[in-house]
Parts: C-alpha cells; sequence; structure tokens
C-alpha cells in the first residue's frame, strides 16, 4: 500500500498526464479537421486572450470572476445534493417501506433530462443561485444515493447479526458499524458526482441565471466571442480536473482507513 505522500504525488502525476494528453488531442484535432481559425482556437490563442494580448488585462479578472461564481454554483449544490443524499440513504437503511415508495419516484424525476426541467425550476425558484443549487441537487442526488445506500446494505448484512447477537438495536448497528462502513460509498459517490455537478451547474447559468461562466460563454457566442468561449472551457475543464482529483485523494485515504470494515 503506498504512502500518503507518494499517494499524492501519484494523483497529481495522473492528472497531470491526462492534461497534457488532452492538450495534444486538443492541437491535433484542429488542423486534421481543417477548423476554422475563426472558430477553432488552439492553447496560444487561449494562452494570448488570458495573458499576453492586449486586453488580457481586462479578460482575465473578468473571466477569473465568471469562474468563481460558477465555483459558487457547484459547491452549494454539490453540498446539498450530496447532504440529502446521505440523509435519504440513512432513512432508507432504516425502513424498507419507505425506500420503496419514494425511491421510483426518484428514479423517474432522474430520468428527465435536466434540460428539460430547467424551466420549471427556474420558475419555481426564480433566476437565483437558489434555481442552480435546485439543478445541481437533481444532477447529484439520486446516483449518491443509491452508492451511498449500497454501503449502508452492505455493512449491515455483514456485520448485522453480529451486532444483533450481542443485543445491539438497529440504531446501533447503523452508528456505530454501518456509519463507518459506509465512508467509502460517501466518498466514491462525492468523487464520482464532481464532473456532473460542474455539468448541472454549468448548464443552471446557461439556461437559468445567466450567470457564471455558462452565462459567459452563452453571451460569448452570441457575439462571436470564440477566444472567451475557449478560455472559459479550458478554465472550468482545468477546474473541475482539479476538484476531482482533490477529490479522489480523500476518498482514496477514507477508503485506508475504513475499508476493511466492509
Amino acid at each position: 500500500m503506498p504512502t500518503i505522500p507518494r499517494l499524492i504525488v501519484n494523483r497529481v502525476a495522473l492528472v497531470v498526464l491526462a492534461a497534457l494528453i488532452a492538450t495534444g488531442i486538443w492541437v491535433a484535432f484542429l488542423p486534421l479537421f481543417h477548423v476554422s481559425p475563426l472558430i477553432g482556437k488552439n492553447p496560444a490563442d487561449v494562452w494570448a486572450y488570458l495573458v499576453t494580448g492586449k486586453n488580457a488585462g481586462k479578460n482575465l479578472p473578468e473571466i477569473l470572476g465568471y469562474l468563481l461564481q460558477t465555483i459558487r454554483d457547484f459547491a452549494v449544490g454539490y453540498a446539498v445534493g450530496l447532504a440529502i443524499a446521505f440523509l435519504a440513504a440513512v432513512v432508507f437503511s432504516l425502513s424498507v417501506t419507505l425506500e420503496n415508495i419514494l425511491m421510483p419516484t426518484a428514479t423517474i424525476l432522474r430520468s428527465i433530462p435536466v434540460i428539460v426541467i430547467t424551466p420549471l425550476i427556474t420558475l419555481i425558484f426564480g433566476v437565483t443561485i437558489g434555481g442552480v443549487t435546485a439543478i445541481v441537487t437533481l444532477v447529484v442526488f439520486l446516483p449518491a444515493l443509491a452508492n451511498i445506500l449500497y454501503g449502508l446494505r452492505r455493512a449491515q448484512a455483514q456485520h448485522g447479526d453480529l451486532v444483533h447477537a450481542y443485543g445491539g438495536s438497529s440504531l446501533q448497528l447503523l452508528w456505530k458499524v454501518a456509519l463507518p462502513g459506509s465512508l467509502p460509498a460517501v466518498m466514491a459517490s462525492a468523487r464520482i458526482s464532481v464532473p456532473a455537478a460542474v455539468t448541472g451547474a454549468m448548464i443552471g447559468e446557461w439556461l437559468a441565471t445567466g450567470g457564471g461562466l455558462g452565462g459567459f460563454i452563452s453571451r460569448s457566442a452570441g457575439s462571436f466571442g470564440y477566444d472567451a468561449m475557449w478560455a472559459s472551457a479550458v478554465l472550468i475543464t482545468g477546474f473541475t480536473m482539479l476538484a476531482y482529483t482533490v477529490v479522489s485523494i480523500l476518498d482514496a485515504l477514507v477508503d485506508r482507513r475504513f475499508g476493511a470494515l466492509v
């Protein structure tokens, strides 16, 4: 088992390698498919837009401001979605009846494309962060719920008979065995939810609030601001990779500590 510093170095090295490969594909794709330079921007164009170009002093602070807004929208919806999924999984682990009643409804709601229900969410919550939070929560909730519930049930199944044999209650089984044993599943849910939550935040900004990078990309497309669009794509991709790497490191550390419980 690798040491913690080596684990961190390995994960960072993997994300750097992935970024280099993605950049290579990007550079090769544009000339290979004869993409017009007006539309397809290469890394040098993005660098000029953000750093060395004549308007870089204005462009960089502007786009970073939108990025921070998107990060806020992502973080709030991501945290709310995971928290609700965790609480629902705990309740369902204690009551199969509630699970049988509510899970089909949740599954049906999740099967509806986010783009379809975004206008309805906007009408309910308004053009505010509440609308984006609701969208991200919907994206995160059901996959996280299914994974966390599986982790709880697995721990209960493996150790439930022993706990009950010593006179333990269902709540004691949950508190002392199932919850610690489900932590790897919780962290796995947090890890796999990162890209979906970022996408949900961008869709919410694009279709609902008009803020953040989602709204900025939409406005840039309407004004032929392709440099801004590509720069936005690079920044949000970089943030997603960074967030995924951080959560994956935490996931690995939690699995080292609690993975042996299940």
